[in-house]
């Protein structure tokens, strides 16, 4: 799809916005929703009918895309027939049997940047379009869902007999809530993705062991499975429920009553809880796709590790079980790089997971350390290594500390939560780099992960741009 339009500058009489008041019930109630039930097209048929009502639209439809296929589909509809739109937007029905404007759905997927026009009639980018024409379309506001700058699919109101309805401030609504949306689709992809894959799982237990065998390990993997499920769940709201928080409170401070060093700090509390949720969902999707025996893929790029590590140090001190007592630092070598060549993203995955274990690890507080540096004779890899002052482990505990869903059965730890799959990926995530993990311990003492990756691409990699690592 290519359209190449630009923006003109258009001025048209408009009616009145209702008041901030309302617009911010509206995004907590759109919020409330789309938090309420795993059942995601009900949530989005129900949200998709409050947003047409609270903009004053006439139609619209939640659209899903997947671009690498062409496939799309509507995932919640107001007053459009779902097979005549899904086929339209297809491009299998060029007679537009749902009257909406496959240029303006394309412009939107295409820039992934939102449209706003007061007569699409009149608008210099659409309205020589004979979809356009033959749909009389008037008043259109279209936003992308976009996330982690991938794009889900758009979020799309219209009114045919009214111009001039849709303001900067629904424009404003309308992107908020596209963001809400975005994650909760994503969210709950990955929740279907995980059930899918357990349930795989489950399958291959009991083919493999005896009756008696099957029945044991079966309610072993069911109670896995459910606390699992609702770890996650409750690690995928607790920052969602925070980010809205800090963002409403923010949203209302009209007086200016928040001095600048608290909006900073919400800021930055924000920053880290959105990481939090986009890490937590990186090691889902990863993990999902070693268990399904999919290959993990890297793109190597030069980083600034040192940048990386600051910025991590100071994301975890937001971190829900850091606490006063906790004195979390930074130590880099003079001597070691400060650029490194790896997956960026994979390699925030890694310190993240290592940096959230050594805090949540050490309840009593106490220094956590995250140290870089080149080992004595061994120039051509970096140690990342993370030290806390925790519970600490015994040498049994720690050969198992890197299998998948293990998890150190204590009484002294038993209430810190998990899900056994974070060093597991690290492990493999080490590996996919051509480097590895390693962890030393006392139990009652201290614990230290350290992490030795190459200063080059692993051999066999130089030529190539991307490494591949499959599940076994």
């Amino acid at each position: 799809m290519h359209c190449g339009y630009s923006e003109p500058n258009m001025n048209y009489d408009t009616p009145s916005f209702p008041n901030q008041q309302d617009h911010l019930e509206t995004l907590l109630k759109l919020g409330q929703l789309l938090n309420s039930s795993l059942d995601l097209k009900v949530v989005l048929d129900t949200a998709m009918s409050q947003v047409v009502h609270f903009v004053g639209a006439e139609r619209g439809f939640i659209l899903l895309v997947e671009i690498e296929t062409g496939r799309v589909w509507g995932e919640a509809v107001h007053e459009i027939d779902r097979i005549a739109l899904e086929r339209t937007l297809s491009q299998h029905d060029s007679l537009n049997g749902a009257e909406i404007s496959r240029t303006i759905v394309e412009y939107v997927l295409d820039h992934r940047r939102p449209v706003l026009t007061h007569n699409a009639m009149e608008d210099a980018r659409f309205k020589m379009q004979k979809s356009v024409k033959l749909a009389n379309l008037r008043s259109v506001l279209c936003v992308p869902l976009t996330v982690q700058q991938r794009l889900l699919g758009i979020i799309y109101v219209d009114n045919r007999v009214a111009s001039g309805l849709f303001l900067d401030a629904h424009l404003a609504m309308l992107t908020a809530f596209a963001n809400q949306a975005a994650v909760a689709i994503e969210n709950a992809r990955l929740y279907q993705n995980l059930r899918r894959s357990l349930d795989d799982t489950l399958k291959l237990q009991d083919r493999l062991q005896s009756e008696e065998t099957k029945r044991l390990a079966l309610e072993e993997a069911i109670r896995l499975k459910s606390d699992f499920v609702g770890y996650v769940a409750h690690e995928l709201r607790n920052p969602l429920t925070a980010i809205r928080g800090y963002v409403q409170t923010l949203l209302s401070d009209d007086e200016e009553a928040l001095s600048r060093d608290i909006q900073i700090e919400f800021y930055e509390a924000i920053e880290a809880d959105s990481d939090r949720l986009l890490d937590l969902i990186n090691e889902l999707l990863d993990v999902s796709k070693l268990e399904s025996g999919k290959p993990l893929t890297a793109i190597f790029k030069e980083i600034n590790l040192q940048q990386m590590a600051e910025k991590l140090v100071r994301r975890h001190r937001f971190y829900r079980y850091y606490t006063e007592r906790h004195n979390l630092r930074l130590e880099y070598d003079d001597d070691a790089p400060k650029l490194l060549v790896a997956d960026e993203d994979k390699l925030n995955q890694m310190l993240s997971n290592l940096l959230s274990n050594a805090i949540k690890y050490s309840p009593e507080g106490g220094e956590v350390l995250l140290k870089v540096y080149t080992e004595v004779d061994v120039s051509n890899f970096i140690v990342i290594e993370v030290t806390d002052h925790g519970v600490g482990l015994e040498a049994p505990e720690i050969d198992r500390l890197f299998t998948q869903y293990e998890r150190v059965e204590r009484e002294d730890i038993r209430m810190i939560p998990g899900t056994g799959l974070g060093l597991y990926l690290v492990r493999c995530l080490a590996e996919l780099h051509g480097g590895h993990v390693s962890c030393t311990s006392e139990k009652g003492k201290k614990t230290s992960f350290a992490l030795k990756l190459p200063l080059l691409q692993a051999p066999g990699l130089l030529s190539n741009t991307a490494a591949v690592l499959r599940g076994a």
